[in-house]
């Protein structure tokens, strides 16, 4: 069964934005008994149309957290040199090294989310090939 695009348009709003029949209907000018019928219709089409999106969101989830652990390692990294940089002179280092051990366990806490890593002794990001 071809949809056309008006059948393509209720999927999304219904099986995707989670639209209410009665506001499809008003949107799309098609009458709500007709809407209920393409639900029994289309329930095929429907499921793949759900499981498409959930794909699509697990990939843009899965790489909006790759992208912000690789932030945080890069963070990380920048905050090391900078600590390894000062010679604790007179300098308030403190505030510093605070900001450095944050960031390394929101790093560790992220790949072993990420990952599957548990139990990392001798955390260093810079092991991490990104």
């Amino acid at each position: 069964m071809l949809m056309n695009a008006k059948q393509k348009q209720f999927l999304q709003m219904h099986m995707v934005e989670g639209k209410s029949l009665k506001t499809i209907s008003e949107t799309i000018d098609v009458p709500v008994e007709t809407l209920l019928d393409w639900v029994v219709e289309l329930s095929d089409k429907a499921e793949n149309v759900r499981s498409e999106e959930i794909e699509r969101l697990e990939e843009v989830h899965y790489l909006s957290r790759i992208s912000r652990l690789r932030y945080l390692a890069e963070l990380y990294t920048r905050l090391r040199e900078e600590l390894d940089s000062r010679d604790f002179s007179g300098l308030p280092t403190d505030k510093l090294y605070d900001i450095l051990t944050d960031t390394a366990e929101r790093f560790e806490q992220r790949a072993d989310a990420l990952l599957g890593i548990s139990d990392v002794d001798d955390f260093d990001p810079d092991d991490f090939d990104f």
